[in-house]
């Protein structure tokens, strides 16, 4: 089944059949709203919904398998972003995607390299600044306390920018931590210690 993927159709879509009630719909009606939710969630940026929603129907159509692949890493940080990304990745159909090292990498919260991150985003046209969420989070882990101003540097955002990021994750609790304006840092509050040399080793990995 071919769905012309426009945000538009799929909103016309979803509109139609629901209309009639779920309940009312036959498996391939289902399946269409299925699809179209996905892509609206797409468009809107809801990547973590889209990406569960193109994983189930991978089941049945395994095209969706790259769909949920690419908007499960462009998703927020998140408990349910790493448990979609964890069910994605022990999937064996994980083992032949070409972004299997960069999926193992965000499973496993290691710090990103710029260049593998500015190469998925290319091939994807997905916005790089998505992974910057990934990248404070990782580094959450290595450090006790940064300055925003360092922190934007790592993540290629100015000052202010770096700060708005911060406290968005702050308020919605995708990072544990306090932010000193006066002094220009942030402190992290710690569940996992690293030892140094995973310190140094992904700190190393992050400015190649």
């Amino acid at each position: 089944m071919q769905i012309e993927e426009s945000y538009q159709e799929a909103r016309q879509i979803l509109s139609q059949n629901l209309e009639k009630g779920r309940g009312k719909l036959n498996p391939e009606e289902k399946q269409k709203c299925d699809i179209a939710q996905a892509i609206i969630y797409e468009h809107d940026q809801k990547r973590l919904q889209a990406a569960s929603i193109f994983y189930n129907l991978s089941q049945r159509n395994p095209e969706y398998f790259q769909r949920a692949i690419i908007n499960g890493l462009a998703a927020p940080a998140s408990a349910k972003r790493q448990a979609l990304l964890i069910t994605i990745y022990r999937d064996s159909r994980c083992q032949k995607s070409k972004w299997l090292p960069f999926i193992r990498s965000n499973v496993q919260q290691d710090l990103l390299k710029w260049n593998d991150i500015e190469n998925f985003a290319r091939e994807t046209k997905i916005n790089p600044s998505l992974f910057c969420e990934h990248i404070i989070t990782a580094i959450s882990r290595f450090y006790s306390n940064i300055s925003i101003q360092k922190l934007g540097q790592y993540c290629k955002l100015k000052e202010d920018q770096a700060y708005e990021l911060l406290e968005n994750m702050i308020i919605s609790e995708r990072l544990q931590a306090q932010i000193d304006q006066q002094q220009g840092y942030i402190q992290f509050q710690h569940k996992e210690q690293c030892t140094i040399e995973e310190f140094c080793t992904n700190l190393y990995s992050l400015c190649q």
